[in-house]
Parts: structure tokens; sequence; C-alpha cells
């Protein structure tokens, strides 16, 4: 990298860091940060994670304070710390919201690299990078609590930038670095975004190939560079394997792996596909309503539009008329797939090929996530739009022009004569507001009219400016750098303008604003009278909370196990549980899972449920009122059964739930177990802890132990004095051990064998792949 290509990656990247203190001001300068619930909940898990990191000094593999317990890194939860730049990060005490937007600066200086790779101009590739590192989605997944999707997505310019490199030039350098890009994006832990990543790359190398034995190109070279692309590939995998080798295992056990083919099951993986009627959001951001409750588009809901900036779009158009090449190519392919499996349900064609063929696509829901891609190929096609327009020959108008002026002059037209035409066929494609009061519906579908006529003048505005500009400079009546300014220029703050609207909603727009005071975030984390009043009960107990809160995961960073919570990659068999259940909502049913209390915003009446205190609790969502409600004679973490009686998997929903089922006497299991007639067992001493519960028994003859913990077979291994013993599958959802005779010591460990074999192994591909880029260095070294 000569010194002039420093001082515009410099240059770019100051301009880049300007813009988004622009954008992100309140959170830099205000004293202000994101509040949404999906921020909120990870932060609440990662409190207690880390309170137990902080004691036992070692990464907690299980989390009891959700859904009654189920695992965290395989899980997906609270991997920053198994993310290797985090540490870089934390040297200089960077919080949370700063590490994510210098991930939005680290997607824009890997976009300027790759475009100037691409021989685009500093102006050109200064555009594209802009263009994606604040195309919408990035700045909604900081906003709205997803931050793992932004900072997963910020290694696509890089990694395709370093795949372009290594096919070009096979060599150790390249091969090290993009390995190592490829293990941090997989150790950022978004797979979705990484899976959509490799199929990028995947179909660049195999278009390399394709045409590489189409012109009979120099085989050597091509076979170098495949194996070397291989190998990179390898090692990133590896790189990963500290969260993945036990995340793939979890796999078959979670929700999102447990359908009968393998995978989520299909409308569940289809939930938020992208309707091609909503590509009018391309052009016009509110469309179909922005995002909020104004939406009224065909996914459940969403919280932005799919919109790139109509002055990218249009130069993305004018890229395409530039010459020909392989890059050409490629981009053009992988935005029609894109744009297709985006549709999932809506044109199943497509998508379905790839949910039932190619490996692990079937655990992935929200086919619209795809999109990204097609974000970023359009940010790479606009750069090579711009370098276009500075190739026109004066005085020479092209034939796209005349299209493109055509076009946007018949929708301009149709505005002007046709507008209550165009407005009687918009109102007509609203869905139903779900609002009950006809005067609040009234108001609101007004303001989707607004919304979408206010987005439809910007539109013209912005494209009309463009279409003059262009026509100015092919008459030469503006500079080429006058054309470079003004043209970035408007696409900034055309993007500029929807990213406000999703950080700072005005009032009027019918969407809440996420910003808050940092102070208020601490505040919601403090603890609240009832949290106090729960926390006074030092025993060994679960609560309940019901409706709303149930979902509520605040109760964690106070130590407190729900048997609610939130994660979408929670245990398959607790999923089934509480289908089956109907949410756990049965006496016996929350006494086997060892609830004391419950935490309700309604009044409950019942003979065994006393309210003990009522009060104000913070939720996500605002402070509740609430009833804290206590069981009568509420089980114990551990107890010693009666009687057993076997049952199948279908029968033991409907006998769990019964009011005479009482768990202290009976337990339902899958195979027959025998318990000695007149014979007595006792817990001497009960010691409990997140990877590890031990049990200290006494019987005078066979017994068999229940713990209300949940069944999870891969992990939690029991052991008896030492010795591993089986684990039965009790009333459908909770753990039994037989014990004999005697007095024994059963330990209930979780199994870290998995984790630590992917710990070697990623840090084996970290030394391989940093030796790598040594390697590849002296050789440059050398060769100078």
């Amino acid at each position: 990298m000569n010194l002039n290509w420093k001082r515009s990656v410099v240059a770019a990247s100051g301009l880049m860091l300007i813009i988004i203190a622009v954008l992100f001001e309140p959170v830099i300068f205000g004293g202000k940060t994101f509040g949404s619930p999906d921020s909120l909940s990870p932060k609440a898990i990662g409190i207690a994670l880390n309170d137990v990191l902080e004691k036992s000094g070692e990464f907690p593999q299980w989390q009891p304070w959700v859904f009654s317990g189920m695992p965290t890194a395989e899980a997906f939860t609270h991997l920053s710390k198994l993310y290797f730049p985090e540490y870089i990060f934390k040297l200089f005490f960077l919080p949370g919201m700063m590490i994510q937007l210098l991930h939005l600066l680290f997607a824009g200086i890997g976009g300027f690299l790759m475009l100037r790779h691409f021989k685009c101009s500093e102006w050109a590739a200064g555009l594209g990078a802009t263009a994606f590192m604040i195309t919408p989605y990035m700045v909604t997944m900081v906003v709205f609590g997803h931050g793992s999707q932004m900072m997963t997505a910020a290694y696509i310019p890089w990694i395709l930038w370093f795949t372009v490199r290594l096919w070009q030039n096979p060599s150790t350098w390249n091969m090290g670095w993009l390995a190592l890009l490829l293990g941090f994006q997989l150790q950022r832990a978004h797979a979705q975004i990484a899976y959509y990543t490799w199929m990028l790359i995947g179909a660049y190398s195999l278009l390399i190939l394709i045409n590489g034995i189409r012109i009979k190109g120099d085989r050597s070279i091509l076979g170098k560079g495949f194996g070397l692309f291989v190998f990179a590939c390898i090692l990133g995998v590896g790189l990963s394997l500290l969260i993945y080798l036990s995340a793939m295992e979890y796999t078959p056990f979670s929700v999102r792996g447990g359908s009968a083919g393998g995978g989520a099951d299909y409308n569940y993986a289809t939930g938020w596909s992208f309707h091609p009627k909503e590509i009018l959001t391309f052009f016009i951001p509110s469309a179909f309503g922005f995002g909020g409750q104004p939406y009224w588009g065909f996914m459940p809901f969403t919280d932005y539009p799919n919109y790139m900036g109509i002055i990218i779009l249009l130069l993305a158009i004018i890229g395409l008329f530039r010459k020909w090449e392989l890059i050409h190519q490629f981009l053009v392919i992988t935005s029609v797939f894109a744009l297709f499996i985006s549709f999932g349900k809506h044109f199943s064609l497509v998508y379905d090929l790839f949910f039932n063929i190619f490996p692990y696509f079937n655990k992935f829901r929200v086919p619209h996530m795809i999109l990204i891609l097609l974000q970023f190929n359009v940010g790479v096609l606009a750069a090579f739009g711009l370098d276009e327009l500075v190739k026109l020959k004066e005085g020479k108008i092209p034939k796209w022009f005349l299209g493109i002026a055509g076009v946007m002059g018949v929708f301009f037209i149709g505005m002007v004569l046709g507008g209550s035409v165009i407005e009687s066929a918009v109102r007509g494609s609203f869905s139903p507001p779900m609002i009950q009061d006809p005067r609040a519906a009234q108001a609101l579908n007004n303001l989707r009219w607004n919304l979408w006529l206010n987005d439809a003048w910007l539109m013209i505005l912005f494209s009309g400016s463009l279409i003059v500009l262009i026509w100015l400079w092919i008459n030469r009546k503006v500079s080429q750098a006058m054309l470079m300014v003004v043209t970035v220029s408007l696409a900034i703050v055309d993007i500029g303008i929807v990213n406000f609207k999703i950080i700072q909603p005005n009032r009027s727009s019918g969407r809440g604003s996420q910003l808050m005071s940092k102070r208020v975030v601490d505040r919601f984390f403090q603890e609240d009278e009832i949290i106090k009043f729960l926390k006074q009960d030092e025993s060994d107990f679960r609560i309940y909370p019901i409706g709303g809160l149930f979902g509520e995961s605040r109760f964690a960073a106070f130590g407190l196990e729900s048997v609610g919570g939130y994660h979408p990659a929670k245990l398959k068999d607790y999923n089934t549980f509480l289908s089956k259940t109907g949410n756990a909502a049965a006496l016996p049913v929350l006494r086997m899972l060892n609830v004391k209390y419950l935490v309700s915003p309604q009044k409950i009446n019942h003979p065994e449920i006393k309210s003990v205190k009522t009060g104000e609790i913070k939720s996500s969502r605002g402070n509740v009122s609430v009833d804290v409600l206590k069981v009568s004679n509420p089980s114990p973490r551990a107890w010693f059964v009666i009687e057993t009686e076997t049952v199948s998997d279908d029968e033991v929903w409907r006998k769990i739930v019964q009011p005479s089922f009482n768990p202290l006497e009976t337990a339902y299991v899958n195979e027959p177990i025998k318990i000695s007639a007149d014979s007595k067992g006792s817990i001497i001493k009960f010691e409990k802890g997140v990877n590890h519960t031990r049990i200290m028994t006494e019987s005078s003859g066979n017994q068999f132990l229940v713990l209300s913990e949940v069944y999870y077979p891969l992990r939690w291994k029991a052991m008896m004095d030492g010795k591993e013993i089986q684990t039965h599958k009790v009333n459908g959802i909770l753990r039994g051990v037989e014990v004999p005779a005697g007095n024994h010591t059963i330990d209930f460990i979780y199994d870290k064998s998995s984790f630590k074999k992917g710990l070697t192994i990623s840090f084996t591909s970290f030394g391989l792949s940093l030796g790598l880029i040594g390697l590849g260095y002296f050789r440059r070294k050398k060769d100078e």
C-alpha cells in the first residue's frame, strides 16, 4: 500500500467517522443509549453471567435464569467473551455501544479498500463503502438491539476483498488474512449472516473456477488458488469451533433444529418472508408504512424499510452499463439469488431449493435477512456507476439516461395529475389497523398515507436532482469535482434522512424512540420493591411471571430463576412442554418446577395461592403494577418420590396438568423403574451451582430421586459416587436418577468436553493463521 493509498484510506475513514458521529450523536455525545426490549433482555442475562464469571473464574455454560435453565454458548448467548477481538477493545475500556459503532466504521473501511482494489476512484469507493456502512439495515440492527447481526455483516466487504485477492494472487499472506477474517466473523456469532457471507464468496469462487476452465487459464494457478481458499475456509471454521462445535451438537435439541427434517419448522423459518410487492420500499421507504405501528406489509412486523437510497439505486443501475467483467456477473447473479431467496414462502421455488438441499440452511428463519447481500452488492454497483458518470462524453446522452429520466418523469406526472387515483390505490392496500377505536384507526391510515406521500415526493426530489446533475455534467455545465461532491452528498443525505427516522423518530411518526438516558438504563437494572422482596427469600425457588411478564428476562439480572424469559433458540423439549401445558399454567406443574412465587399484573383468587406483596416492577415496556403470590406447599428443588409410572411422551402432558397430580408422590417416566416397598430416602445435603449440582442422600432401599432441573442429556451427566449413571426424563421435562440403598453422593455435572475441544482447535487455528500472515509478510519483504 503506497503513501497515496494510505492517505486516501485515512481521509475516507475520517469522513466515515464524522458521518457515524452525526448519525449517532445522542449516543456518542449526548449520554444516551438504545433501550429496546431486544437490547435490555441480553443485557440482563449478561449481568447474571458476568457475575457468575467473576465469582467462579470460568465461562458459565448454563443459564438457569430463563426457561428454567438452558445452555449459554451453544445457544449463542453472551458470546462476546468468546470473540477474540473483544479483548483488544476491552484494553481501552470501550463500552458495548462504542464497540458496535467501531464495527460500523470497520465495515466502511473494508468497503473502501475493496472498491479501491476494484479500481474505483476515491470518491466512488467512498460512496459505495458509506452506502453499505449506513444502509438502514445496519443502523436498525444497532438501534434495536441486534448488534451481533450488524457486527457480523461488517466483515462482508473484508472477506470478499481477501477472497478476490487470494484468487488473483494465491499467497500465504492473503490466505492467513482470509482465514482470520472468516474465523472472527463466525466468532461474532450471527451464524445466519456468516452463512450468507460464505454463500457470497462461494459463488465468487465457483464463477472463478468456471471462468478459468472455460477460457483454459493457467490450471496450476487456478488449482493453487482453490487449495489455499479451501484451507483458509478450514482454518476459519477451526477458529470458530470454541462456539460452533458445541453449538452444532446442540442444534437437534433446539427449536431451530428440532423439526422432523432436522431444521427449523418451515412455517417458523419463513415467518419473515419478503413479499415481492415490498420491492417498492427500495424506492419509497414508507411504501408499506416504514415500520412499527404504521407498517402494513406482509411480515408480522418490522422496524425498518429495506431501503438502500434512491441515488444509490440509480447509480447501481448505471453501474450495470459499465463494461461487463466477471465482477459484474458475480454481483448480478448473487443479487438475483438473494432477492428470490428473501421471498421465502411468497415465491418458494428458489427458497425451497436452498431450504431442502443446502446444509444448515434450514436452521435459519427470517428469509428477508439475506437482503443484506443485495444491499452490499448495490453499494458496489453504485460505486461503479459513479465512475461511469465521469466517463460520459460531452454532449452525448446515453440511452440509460433517457430511460431513467422517462420513468421518473412519468411517475412525476402521475403524482401531479393522478394524485387522487394513487391515493385511492394506496389506501386500498392498507391492512386493517389493530385498533378498536374507529377514530384512532382512521388517524393511523391517514398517517400511513402521509408517510407514503412525503417519501414519494422526496424520491422524486432526489432522483430528479441526480438527473438534472447528470444532464448538466453531460453538457459540461458543472465540473467533475462538482459532479462527485454533489452526487455523494445527495446520496448520503438521502440515506441519512431515513436513518434519522430510525434513530430519532418524531412523535407524529407512529413509532417510539429507542433512545434513553444511560442513567435510565442503569436505574432499570437497579432493584425495585418487588425484586427486593423476592431476593429476601434465600431458598432455592423459581418464579412464574404471568401474562406479558412471562417473556421478561430482567429477573435474570438479579439472579432470580424464571419459568419464562426470552431466547430465540430455547430447548425444543421445553418449548413443547410450554405449548402442551398452556405455558405451564397448572398448579401441579408449577409445584413440579419448584415455583414458589407468581408475579402477576392481575389479581388472582385461588385457595392455594396467597398474595404476599403488591407494588410496581420495572419491565422492558415500562413500570407495571403487580401482585406477588405465594404458592402453598411449594416443592423443593429435589425430592424422592413414592412411586413411578411408565407413560408415553404424548400421555405425560395430560397427566401432569391434572389437579390430582402430586409431583412429590408420583414421577412419570418412559421406562419401568423399581422402588423398594416400605423404604425411605432423604436428602442430607443439597449444593447447587450453575455448572454443577451435588446431592448427598441416604436411603433404606432402592429409591428414585427427582431433580427439578431441565432434562438435557447431551450435557448434564449424572454421577453417583464418582461413576456415571443413567439420567431419566421425568414428567416430560425434568431429570431423575435411580438411587440404591445406602449413603450416596450424586453429582449432576455439565459436560464441557466439547467446549474445551473447540477451544483448543480455535487457538490452534488462530496460531496457524497468524503464522501464515507472518510468513507471507516476510516473503513480501524479501521480494521487495
